[in-house]
């Protein structure tokens, strides 16, 4: 049987700004989209063809013809700066759903801006998802006036809707935060309620990745700080990230697996991550869940490099064997 063809849905930002990464000497130009899962260029394999298409902001824009198409992989996955091309990508998967497989639906994916996240994960049993609801604040007081008006406590934590990696994120202890770094001119910010999690003295962010329902360990991050990232990890972290690997595969995985099924259930996603905190009883503590989250570039040496590579291959099976069996049936 000859490879059959994915194609990979890619999309401009709604702002229509992107990084342009290269251009080479004939003109074709390279550039990163964030809002994206951006797997396609990590999923070379001998049973399926990679095809992809950049969807832009006007709506005159012609979609592909999908008679030679035998699946097809939605990677734009931010609902506050994707807006446009999430809609017509719903649209194209309207037209063609009848038909061919299709991965991470855009209309689910339009659910999982992290209000509607807060929303749609409430009462599952060992899963706190702390409050959060979006707000397009015009001064300091009203930000204030508003963590009082819903009932938050301080700390709270303040970010600009749509920015990843702790861009725009800060912690607001009291009422003297007047929040000078910010344009608060309308547009969207998010309120989050900020639990502590400090264990041991230190902070620990697992980073799942959630595939076909089933959930693998992308990595353990252990800072001092609470907005835990690569570059503020505790000097030299890795006996402790091989403890809590080795714990994650033996004892961990098995005890969350549940909630991971009952959250893929509820989100109705095939491929998205959870960025968490996991106690000693196995209760989860969310930070975001979303299909956005970077996990095939590596650090050199990146100890969780089997684990990148037990994703990759997971994806791979997932999308070959439902476009197989589509084929299939449908002959």
């Amino acid at each position: 049987m000859s490879p059959m063809n994915v194609l990979f849905i890619n999309g401009i930002a709604d702002d229509r700004k992107v990084k342009i990464s290269k251009i080479d000497k004939i003109g074709n130009v390279n550039w990163m989209s964030k809002g994206s899962a951006n797997v396609r260029a990590y999923l070379e394999n001998e049973q399926f063809n990679r095809l992809k298409i950049d969807l832009d902001t006007r709506m005159d824009q012609e979609l592909p013809r999908y008679q030679m198409i035998h699946g097809v992989f939605n990677e734009i996955s931010d609902p506050d700066t994707h807006k446009i091309t999430l809609h017509k990508a719903d649209q194209f998967y309207q037209a063609i759903s009848s038909d061919i497989p299709f991965f991470n639906i855009p209309s689910r994916v339009m659910r999982t801006s992290r209000d509607q996240i807060y929303k749609l994960l409430q009462g599952i049993e060992k899963l706190h998802v702390p409050k959060t609801i979006k707000i397009q604040p015009k001064s300091s007081q009203e930000i204030h006036d508003v963590i009082k008006e819903e009932g938050f406590q301080y700390p709270v934590i303040f970010r600009q809707a749509g920015d990843h990696g702790g861009i725009s994120t800060i912690r607001v202890d009291n009422e003297t935060e007047q929040f000078y770094s910010f344009h608060l001119d309308g547009r969207e910010y998010y309120l989050t309620q900020f639990v502590e999690y400090k264990e041991d003295g230190l902070y620990r962010k697992y980073r799942l990745m959630v595939v076909d329902g089933k959930v693998y360990l992308r990595h353990i991050k252990i800072s001092a700080e609470w907005m835990v990232h690569h570059h503020n990890q505790i000097e030299h972290p890795e006996a402790l990230q091989k403890k809590f690997k080795k714990e994650f595969a033996s004892k961990i995985k098995p005890a969350i697996q549940p909630i991971i099924s009952q959250i893929y259930n509820r989100l109705e996603l095939d491929y998205f991550g959870i960025d968490c905190f996991i106690d000693n009883d196995m209760n989860i503590l969310v930070f975001e869940v979303n299909a956005s989250m970077g996990i095939f570039r590596q650090p050199e040496g990146d100890i969780f490099s089997d684990q990148v590579e037990k994703i990759r291959k997971a994806m791979i099976e997932m999308i070959n064997s439902r476009v197989i069996k589509n084929n299939i049936e449908r002959q």
